[in-house]
């Protein structure tokens, strides 16, 4: 079996179950090659990656948990500080907390109105037209909107910034040179007016309760900021527009056994 897990190519029919479950059966602890790079373990045992997971002190997330190594040149865009996602606990865990009781159970069943509005608007803005993108026009959407509203941008803003996780994302081959680079700059220069507005005047919003908040007795530099704000865009927005989108596909292709009867 040839194992590429890198290749665009092998996930033009979607997801190379076959190199997956080959993996699974043969090498659960793949090394696999990188051209150009150092190689990575591909990692394909539920078991493996559970406890892989929570084990930082032999599994560390730092400097990165991307596959591609960072370009020395590109290093320090944002300054001295690293993204939550490369930092390991005690930091990590000091980080998580800044914003992870908006996401808990409470707090979150309480916006479960807004959301419903959202959905709303997102399917009266396409019902007239009479067929629609899903993934693109709906379950892309959907994301954009929820994110930019917990964090007091305007809707539209919201699409725009998930264009450009989009292709913060992409295979770089797939695009124009530097497109990664400039899509991250263009991300933090509308943080830069997000801290600027924040700061003169601070609402309810997840972006002024962070820029309000204090790690070990100081508030957030300008560059910490910018790299949750690029987080909290970023992160939801692949996989909420997946799982919407495939559920929505699981729902038309066997609707009785995937939507319960009682529903």
């Amino acid at each position: 079996m040839e194992i590429d897990l890198l290749n665009p190519a092998s996930f033009i029919g979607g997801h190379p179950h076959e190199q997956y479950d080959w993996l699974r059966d043969n090498e659960p602890v793949y090394r696999h090659d990188e051209p150009g790079g150092t190689g990575f373990w591909a990692i394909t045992s539920h078991q493996d990656v559970y406890n892989i997971g929570r084990n930082a002190a032999l599994f560390s997330s730092e400097p990165t948990i991307m596959i591609a190594d960072p370009d020395p040149e590109q290093a320090n865009f944002s300054g001295p500080h690293k993204m939550m996602l490369m930092m390991d606990p005690p930091e990590h865990t000091a980080y998580r907390k800044l914003i992870s009781r908006e996401f808990t159970q409470g707090p979150a069943k309480h916006y479960n109105q807004r959301i419903k509005e959202l959905a709303t608007q997102i399917v009266d803005d396409i019902i007239d037209k009479g067929e629609c993108d899903f993934v693109t026009d709906i379950a892309g959407e959907m994301p954009s909107f929820v994110i930019a509203d917990l964090m007091g941008l305007p809707l539209d803003d919201g699409r725009e910034l998930y264009k450009l996780t989009e292709v913060i994302h992409s295979a770089p081959e797939t695009l124009p040179e530097n497109a990664i680079p400039e899509a991250v700059m263009k991300m933090f220069e509308y943080g830069q007016g997000v801290i600027k507005e924040k700061r003169a005047n601070p609402g309810n919003d997840l972006a002024s309760k962070l820029l309000a908040a204090e790690l070990d007795g100081k508030k957030l530099e300008d560059s910490e900021f910018l790299l949750f704000f690029m987080l909290l865009i970023d992160a939801g927005g692949d996989t909420t527009r997946n799982l919407v989108a495939t559920g929505m596909h699981e729902l038309l292709r066997a609707p009785r056994t995937t939507c319960p009867a009682e529903v």
